[in-house]
């Protein structure tokens, strides 16, 4: 119910991509003898002896100059992965250095990988993992079993992560560590994907620590142990980190977007907001500092002025779910009902398996009326992405109350109290299901004990339909 409906999403630092999460990495930093460029991201399994044969490389046409072909690969490369603003520009820097079939064995792997990234970041996932699949192929050629190099087995680590592949990841970022004991980029890398992916945080600051032995000054351990330190609720050492990340590195948007995001969740909306605004002031299209805001100006009722802040958003990055799931929340905070169902509808388009946008269209749906057969698939939808979402089982006992069935609704407000027995707007909801069902004296004996939570909790109700 409305719990659904004030869930809001910030826009978290270290996801940069759809499916694969980045790091900065500096190349130096893993000692190999392999000639590289730059790049970071996530793991690798230890490749096996042989795998399908590296794509093949057609001979050189004596076209590009040997000065042109190097500037167009270090475009492409850079010296670090690219970032959501200079994505378009790098990704073409690597079709053309790639068109010049005058790359080397390594470059045309690391080329291929970073266009990978690039095509994340622009939502193009296809494309991006025809180039993931070709990168982990020609590492797969490149690494010598009998003395593997760091380097190369944490890009395949990366090219793997990029597809999602998960464990191989982690297996991949062991062996790079396993060939480099120092290797911080492959510390850091793991513990990323394990914060991210497996929200095992102690286990990644365990990681970042080891970064930090080797590296104090490194400002994406910091940033990375401030997040995870934050998700363990360890709010103090969560802010040394990313404050000494801010002051090592001011004018990083990703610094100050953690900080910022920590900020919020502890209360301070103040001091989010100047980090937040310190970002925009060096870089007025970073979306991510515009869906945080927004995020901040509806946790205050300002959902006008969060519209016009997402609307800027997506115009800056028309596929971005974050900022269409809070303008959907936005136009439910003023019953702006198929603007919000449309809003929701395209935050499931570009990120499937965001649960909380299904959840909130089911409820959308339910309070229009119209549709309950689909607000029902909703939430079906919902359940099965997030399985001990309590919003989710509050929005199915409303769905079942509006469809007259309170036998199912009470059901879902049971499994939502066996986990939260003070649940005011579960409590409520079950008391009008045993209300229905002729259980009065239960029914109000509920209510009353919500009404004591949240006395506001029957005018929730009313608003929605439901006496």
């Amino acid at each position: 119910m409305s719990g659904s409906a004030k869930f809001l999403m910030f826009a978290v630092a270290l996801v940069i991509g759809v499916g694969v999460y980045f790091v900065v990495q500096r190349d130096e930093e893993l000692r190999s003898a392999v000639p590289a460029a730059t790049q970071p991201p996530a793991a690798a399994t230890p490749p096996p002896a042989t795998t399908a044969p590296a794509p093949s490389t057609p001979p050189a046409p004596a076209a590009a100059s040997e000065t042109s072909v190097s500037e167009l690969y270090q475009s492409c490369v850079g010296r670090a992965f690219p970032t959501r603003a200079e994505a378009g520009d790098r990704a073409a820097a690597c079709s053309k250095a790639l068109q010049t079939r005058q790359l080397a064995p390594n470059q045309i792997a690391q080329a291929r990988l970073t266009r990978g990234v690039a095509r994340t970041l622009l939502g193009d996932g296809a494309l991006a993992s025809e180039d993931y699949i070709d990168a982990v192929q020609r590492y797969d050629q490149l690494i010598d079993p009998r003395n593997p190099s760091a380097l190369n087995l944490y890009r395949r680590a990366a090219a793997l992560d990029g597809l999602g592949e998960t464990d191989k990841a982690l297996e991949g970022y062991t062996a790079a560590i396993n060939a480099d004991p120092k290797a911080s980029l492959a510390f850091l890398g793991r513990g990323v994907l394990l914060a991210v992916r497996k929200r095992a945080y102690n286990r990644a600051v365990e990681d970042f620590d080891k970064v930090l032995v080797i590296d104090p000054d490194n400002v994406e351990a910091l940033i990375a142990r401030g997040e995870a330190f934050s998700n363990l609720g360890d709010i103090a050492r969560a802010m040394n980190d990313l404050n000494r990340a801010v002051t090592l590195a001011p004018g990083r948007a990703d610094a100050r977007l953690a900080r910022g995001l920590l900020e919020s969740r502890r209360g301070d909306r103040v001091a989010a907001r100047k980090d937040y605004e310190a970002v925009l002031s060096a870089d007025p299209r970073n979306v991510d500092a515009l869906v945080n805001l927004a995020a901040l100006d509806l946790a205050v009722g300002k959902a006008d002025a969060a519209i016009k802040l997402l609307d800027r958003a997506l115009a800056i990055d028309d596929k971005n779910a974050l900022a269409f799931y809070n303008r959907g929340y936005a136009h439910f905070a003023l019953r702006q009902y198929e603007p919000a169902i449309a809003d929701y509808s395209s935050a499931i388009q570009f990120d499937p398996r965001m649960g909380v946008a299904y959840n909130n269209r089911a409820l959308v749906r339910a309070i229009v009326g119209t549709d309950l057969v689909q607000a029902l698939a909703d939430s079906d939808e919902a359940l099965k992405l997030q399985p001990a979402n309590l919003d989710v089982r509050d929005t199915r006992g409303f769905i079942f109350l509006k469809l007259g069935d309170p036998s199912l609704a009470l059901n879902e407000y049971n499994a939502a109290l066996t986990f939260d027995p003070n649940r005011a707007i579960s409590l409520w909801g079950r008391g009008l299901a045993e209300i229905r069902l002729g259980n009065t004296i239960a029914g109000k004996n509920d209510q009353a004990a919500a009404t004591t939570i949240n006395p506001e909790v029957a005018q929730d109700f009313a608003i929605y339909g439901l006496h």
